[in-house]
């Protein structure tokens, strides 16, 4: 019964020791390649792929400093690569192709291309980098490790203190003008069935009140307008419930447009004291609002 202690604790230590953090990850990788490339090669961190360009940045960052600091190898400058991606248009948290590496590496005259990736597997993530050479694009060196899901990683996950635009102000109003005409703008600028649907309704049955209202009188009075006025019968009633409801749908299709957000985009604030506050679009469900807090110890 005392070895079952035991092997809890040695799988915890295991655990433990296997899942590092982001910075040791990354320290561990610089040596890695150090220790792997000849003295005085040339090397450029080209891209790593990530759903966070803050983290893809931080990654790139980190493991450049610390290449320059273990004094073997001589890293691109990053300004250097800046211009590149600036001229070639590629993102840097985005997949570069290796053809495209090989060129990028030629232009700023590398030996070698460093290029790196993360990605969550159950609780935690996977770093990787290889590093290939710019003649042939031969794999020199990978590197693989699990990291821990902490602050630190968190932190350059999530996007705070962002606005994410799915729309453009030209766009949103582009589409709350057609909205006038049954949620067209919904339906076909924004691809939202939800808001054309509501919008397209309370706008055709007023349509429809207003048209029913004005038909019914001419079809009562005929051509004898000077007895009664549409305000003084009652066919009045579905003309002005009909306006109203035409006036509501438009004004919901206006507003509608003007703050919808495509499926899976995130708008997040951060008020203070910890709290940070979402606008979440699911597939099929209506916008909500995520309140969260984050309490460290």
């Amino acid at each position: 019964m005392k070895k079952y202690p035991c092997l809890v604790v040695f799988t915890l230590l295991a655990t433990a020791v296997y899942a590092q953090t982001l910075d040791s990850a990354i320290a561990d990788a610089a040596a890695g390649i150090s220790g792997r490339l000849s003295q005085g090669t040339t090397v450029v961190v080209l891209d790593f792929q990530s759903s966070s360009e803050r983290l893809a940045n931080y990654v790139i960052d980190e493991l450049n400093e610390k290449l320059v600091n273990i004094d073997k190898l001589k890293p691109v400058e990053r300004r250097q690569l800046t211009a590149i991606r600036s001229e070639l248009t590629f993102n840097m948290s985005g997949e570069v192709s290796d053809e495209s590496a090989q060129s990028i590496g030629h232009m700023l005259g590398a030996q070698y291309i460093i290029m790196g990736s993360i990605e969550m597997i159950g609780v935690e993530y996977r770093l990787r980098f290889r590093a290939i050479t710019v003649e042939s694009a031969s794999i020199e060196y990978t590197f693989s490790q699990n990291i821990k899901n902490d602050r630190v990683l968190e932190s350059l996950l999530v996007r705070t203190n962002a606005i994410t635009v799915d729309f453009t102000p030209q766009q949103r109003i582009i589409a709350s003008g057609l909205n006038l005409l049954f949620g067209a703008g919904s339906f076909f600028k924004q691809n939202d069935k939800r808001g054309g649907g509501i919008t397209a309704t309370l706008e055709g049955v007023g349509a429809v009140a207003v048209i029913a209202g004005q038909l019914l009188y001419n079809a009562y009075y005929g051509n004898d307008y000077n007895h009664y006025s549409l305000s003084e019968t009652y066919f009045a009633y579905p003309y002005y419930v009909g306006f109203a409801l035409y006036a509501g749908g438009a004004i919901y299709g206006i507003m509608r447009a003007q703050t919808y957000h495509e499926p899976g985009s995130q708008v997040a604030v951060s008020p203070p004291n910890g709290f940070q506050l979402n606008l979440v679009s699911h597939d099929n469900k209506p916008a909500g609002l995520q309140l969260t807090y984050k309490l460290s110890f």
